[in-house]
């Protein structure tokens, strides 16, 4: 049954906004649901979910998603991978509305809308047109005003997350010091000591992707006949490049 706008939502949440003919916009019907899901007295599972299990869905969610796009699935397809990755959104926003934890949906996106407001003065302000280099730059700084901290103080790889997947993390790591101008990953000879250096060739910047892939899936076959664990390797080898970079640096 459609809700008189501004109306309360199915359990006493938020407001049920409704359209011209008097049906619950989608949205707004989509977060009533999720509500009623985590209530008390609603489904049973949603409701002793919590934000540490759910986490193991927010990454096979978003793999979905990317396997959808990367795949060239159809449109509608990805709107239903989409749609997935958004419910994990409001299912964390839900469970914290209904907790009672200090946040809600409308808190999250409120401090989302500021924050891209705000880290897009040439969008939203006086700042005018910024090149890549310049908006990464300033990027960096706005979240040092942000975190109170003083300008130039972040080292480069403050704020990569450590539970990041090993390779988005290695490649998260390699492209913040190489904006940093502390490491440069088209120098074949920068690090002799790299397996691959011999493999990959001088200029990796301009091999394609299938190329790159070739060598990752060789060095996966290489490490399965040793019995050695690649995820685990990798992760070490980016310890030691970051710590014998961070070193020489200081």
């Amino acid at each position: 049954m459609a809700q008189e706008a501004g109306s309360r939502g199915p359990i006493g949440w938020g407001s049920m906004r409704t359209d011209a003919a008097g049906d619950p916009r989608p949205f707004d019907a989509l977060l009533a649901t999720v509500r009623r899901l985590v209530a008390p007295g609603g489904c049973a599972w949603h409701e002793t979910q919590t934000h540490e299990s759910l986490t193991q869905f927010l990454v096979e969610e978003t793999a979905e998603l990317i396997d959808a796009i990367e795949r060239q699935l159809p449109a509608s397809e990805i709107q239903s991978e989409l749609g997935d990755v958004l419910y994990q959104v409001l299912f964390h926003a839900a469970i914290a509305e209904r907790d009672g934890e200090g946040y809600d949906f409308d808190g999250i996106a409120s401090t989302l809308n500021e924050k891209l407001v705000r880290r897009h003065p040439h969008v939203f302000g006086d700042r005018g047109y910024m090149t890549v280099e310049e908006l990464h730059a300033e990027w960096e700084r706005l979240k040092e005003d942000a975190a109170g901290e003083d300008r130039g103080s972040r080292g480069p790889l403050e704020g990569i997350p450590a539970g990041m997947p090993t390779l988005a993390r290695a490649a998260k790591v390699i492209e913040r010091l190489k904006r940093a101008g502390l490491i440069d990953p088209g120098a074949g000879d920068a690090y002799p000591e790299d397996p691959l250096a011999a493999l990959i060739g001088p200029d990796e910047q301009r091999l394609a992707e299938f190329g790159i892939g070739d060598a990752m899936l060789a060095m996966l076959m290489r490490a399965n006949r040793a019995g050695v664990d690649p995820d685990r390797a990798l992760r070490l080898a980016v310890d030691r490049l970051t710590a014998r970079v961070l070193h020489d640096e200081g």
